[in-house]
């Protein structure tokens, strides 16, 4: 069945509209709570896309602590947190989100391949906004492994039960979750279709990152386990030192490899040399420092490493379709 519920912008989430749902509770320090009350405020969007797709996304003022627990059906779930910090306990397992840091947004993939308890506690008082895109074992079996070149191995992933599965996104699905946050307009009768498709590749991208696995092309072999290692050792000294010169040698030598083997690295896993990827992680930065409104669009150029903001902008309007400044004035 095709379900959905929106919030929009200033809607109240009052204890009562957590009971509706059915097999969920709440609970909160708050003894003198009642069902009145306000738990959340914003912008809140849940639907089953198609049977067995599921996309939650929330934009929401936390305005107390609670608690609300309910139970957890077979699912993949792929959880990407851009603001607030909250705790959830699957069965006996316990997981924590984190808003992004320096604006670098990580995700998160857990399967639980049976039905568990699930409670989700946070402090309240904060900004939460995340995304998850959530697939059951059905519809993985009949859509979405068919992605992959190696439906074997990706299938594993369905049987690792309350696995935590955490990477740095890459430049492409960063650009999915910020397009489920603000969606191009489209006709009423077109949304549902394009939430669609970025749920379904987003969920085709976490399982590719999870195992390691590429989407069916004749191109290149799944990385080896340790090249795999190395180039995500690579990944992550590139983004401590994003805003640091750079050079293949170093992030080669600190990563155990070579500065060749680096680079065929990239281009079999990124399609691109490490200093392109450099370049695309800092022109990343600079989108997110214009959303927030934490630079101006001269510094967002200094970020992304140009000295010319003429070169700066014509490489952000390649890469993103829109300018610095229409991003900056969102």
């Amino acid at each position: 069945m095709n379900s959905s519920s929106r919030a929009k912008d200033g809607r109240r989430f009052q204890v009562k509209d957590f009971l509706r749902a059915d097999g969920v509770t709440v609970d909160s320090p708050d003894d003198r709570l009642t069902m009145e009350d306000t738990l959340l405020a914003g912008d809140f969007y849940h639907k089953e896309l198609r049977d067995g797709l599921f996309l939650h996304l929330s934009d929401v003022r936390e305005e107390r602590a609670f608690t609300a627990v309910s139970t957890l059906k077979e699912e993949l779930s792929c959880i990407f947190f851009l603001d607030g910090d909250v705790e959830v306990a699957i069965g006996d397992r316990t997981f924590a989100f984190h808003g992004s840091r320096q604006r670098i947004i990580e995700g998160a993939a857990i399967m639980n391949s049976a039905p568990e308890t699930f409670r989700r506690s946070s402090g309240g008082d904060q900004h939460l906004r995340h995304l998850v895109v959530s697939a059951s074992p059905e519809w993985l079996n009949l859509d979405g492994l068919t992605h992959l070149r190696d439906e074997r191995r990706a299938s594993t992933l369905l049987k690792d039960h309350l696995a935590d599965h955490r990477w740095s996104l890459t430049p492409r699905l960063a650009d999915l979750v910020r397009q489920l946050f603000a969606p191009t307009p489209l006709m009423p009768e077109l949304r549902d279709l394009y939430l669609e498709c970025r749920a379904v590749e987003i969920v085709v991208e976490t399982i590719s990152a999870v195992m390691r696995a590429e989407r069916r092309t004749d191109g290149p072999q799944l990385l080896a386990r340790h090249d795999a290692a190395r180039l995500q050792r690579a990944k992550d000294i590139i983004a401590v030192n994003l805003m640091q010169p750079l050079s293949v040698d170093m992030v080669a030598r600190e990563a155990g490899t070579s500065a060749s083997g680096l680079q065929r690295l990239f281009r079999l896993s990124e399609g691109m040399g490490v200093f392109a990827y450099v370049r695309q992680q800092r022109l990343e930065r600079a989108f997110e420092a214009l959303k927030a409104h934490e630079a101006t669009i001269q510094q967002a150029s200094i970020i992304a490493g140009y000295t010319n903001p003429a070169n700066f902008t014509t490489a952000f309007k390649r890469h993103f379709g829109k300018t610095p400044r229409s991003i900056f004035c969102e």
